[in-house]
């Protein structure tokens, strides 16, 4: 064989070997994508059926009940006093339902001492694990609410405006 064709075919399958390499890079890519879009849309619906059990006792805001304020942090303005055993069932209820099976803390805003108070460190999974409870941030927005947290999932992006 001539060193010509030997370094065609070389070449030809360096191609072939790099083009393999992006292709399952963009496949791997867009499946990561695509979980985290459908974990997101697990907790909106999960939160949307809590929200549900909140308004059939009291009227709700028309409009931004649930805020995704990090990529692992939510609030939820329900705009009425909140009974901490009451939402720790709702939301066991309601993510079981949608199969989102993860860790999540969540807490209640108390209007008097301006923090987030109470909760529980809920563990869908059913598995032991040991995570540490951590005081969730305030939100400026809602007099009323709750926060949920997922610890296991990390915060990748924050829309916190800064301005």
């Amino acid at each position: 064989m001539k060193n010509s064709i030997i370094i065609r075919v070389v070449l030809l399958g360096a191609v072939a070997i790099v083009s393999i390499i992006a292709l399952q890079t963009y496949w791997l890519i867009k499946t990561w994508k695509e979980k985290e879009t459908e974990f997101d849309e697990k907790v909106k619906i999960g939160l949307g059926g809590v929200v549900k059990e909140f308004e059939k006792v009291a009227t709700l805001p028309p409009y931004e009940l649930i805020k995704q304020v990090s990529s692992n942090y939510y609030v939820v303005n329900v705009n009425q006093v909140i009974n901490a055993n009451d939402l720790e069932h709702f939301l066991k209820v309601h993510f079981s339902k949608v199969n989102l099976e993860e860790i999540c803390q969540y807490a209640i805003y108390d209007c008097a001492s301006n923090k987030m108070v109470g909760g529980n460190i809920l563990n869908l999974k059913g598995t032991v694990t040991n995570v540490p409870k951590e005081e969730l941030p305030t939100h400026d927005e809602y007099l009323y609410y709750f926060g949920i947290r997922f610890p296991e999932k990390k915060e990748k992006y924050s829309f916190h405006d800064d301005s």
